[in-house]
């Protein structure tokens, strides 16, 4: 059992007369749909009492009805009605700042999926007033979370294939593009923030795109992004929509052997060295995004200080390259004739 569930077991909700905290989740759409099953198993457990929705579509209260204590349209009717414990922000990334600097003042705990905001500015907005307001943040960088990355970094740590060089991170759906979605912010992000955490929060040194595959007039549907950071090391990253199949990959590559995982899969890894070839099984793990809200629902409890995590360094560096990555590639387009 993971030390975060074991830190909620100490809140146990028969001992907690909040009974289990009151969530609000806004936005109910693809990846909030994932959230609120999420949160429904937690409420099973004890550890969630009640389920807010908020979404501006009203169909998704009748698709929800029996995952949630009340709908609303109007996030601002939410926090009106209910005084929650914390609140998940999942929606498009543009709309970020100006809901979390607004929920702020109803509810000093967050979880914001990533990124935190577009803008470096309206971050340090966000990460300012949660400090000021003593509450706690936590943005959705959700493979710090997978049980077999963790494992990967212990054994890393550890000398089990020898000094990390390379991570190579691959990450293709077959899904077509979301509306008005971008494919940095959708899915480098989360290879920029990996390879950074596996390198031991280390701010990268250079930046190239290796290939750009994109329509005419369209924002790219796959790039390849090349992160060379201190002594010789480099991550690789490919990512797009729009793929023949999926491929959910992260291989590490050290000075005697290589670990690989597949992060759909939070139970096992691959590690290969010149001396063996195994599979190596992770017991009793939770999937990741379970482990994010069991972190969240953790530092609300009373006895837990004021937090925000990833630390503002981590969150602020994602943010620069994967802006570096989006101006390079736009570049790119400019120099083929392809302006966007």
């Amino acid at each position: 059992m993971s030390t975060l569930r074991a830190t909620l077991s100490n809140r146990h909700p028969t001992d907690d007369h909040n009974m289990g905290a009151k969530v609000g989740i806004i936005g109910c759409g693809r990846w909030g749909s994932v959230h609120l099953k999420t949160l429904v198993q937690l409420k099973q457990e004890g550890f969630v009492s009640e389920i807010h929705g908020c979404d501006i579509n009203p169909e998704k209260g009748i698709e929800f009805a029996d995952s949630l204590t009340t709908f609303s349209t109007d996030w601002q009717e939410l926090v009106n009605r209910e005084k929650l414990d914390i609140i998940a922000i999942v929606t498009p990334a543009e709309s970020h700042h100006k809901l979390a600097i607004a929920l702020l003042d109803h509810c000093t705990n967050l979880f914001i999926e990533k990124p935190i905001s577009l803008q470096e500015n309206e971050a340090a907005e966000i990460l300012a007033k949660t400090q000021e307001l003593g509450g706690t943040l936590l943005v959705g960088h959700i493979l710090r979370f997978h049980a077999g990355l963790l494992k990967a970094n212990e054994l890393i740590d550890s000398g089990t294939i020898g000094q990390l060089q390379s991570v190579d991170f691959s990450r293709i759906t077959t899904r077509k593009p979301p509306h008005n979605s971008n494919l940095f912010e959708a899915l480098a992000i989360h290879g920029i923030d990996t390879a950074c955490f596996c390198f031991g929060e280390t701010e990268p040194s250079r930046l190239s795109i290796d290939s750009l595959r994109s329509k005419a007039q369209n924002s790219p549907d796959g790039v390849r992004i090349c992160l060379e950071f201190p002594g010789t090391k480099e991550a690789l990253i490919d990512v797009g929509w729009n793929g023949e199949k999926e491929v959910r990959e992260i291989m590490f590559t050290g000075s005697n052997g290589t670990i690989t995982l597949d992060t759909k899969d939070s139970n096992s890894i691959l590690i290969s060295t010149k001396d063996y070839h195994e599979q190596y099984t992770i017991e009793d793990t939770e999937l990741p995004l379970t482990t994010e809200w069991q972190h969240a629902l953790s530092r609300i409890s009373t006895e837990a200080k004021p937090s925000i995590y990833p630390a503002p360094g981590s969150i602020f560096r994602s943010m620069k390259w994967m802006d570096k990555a989006k101006l390079a590639s736009e570049r790119i387009n400019y120099t083929n004739g392809r302006p966007e």
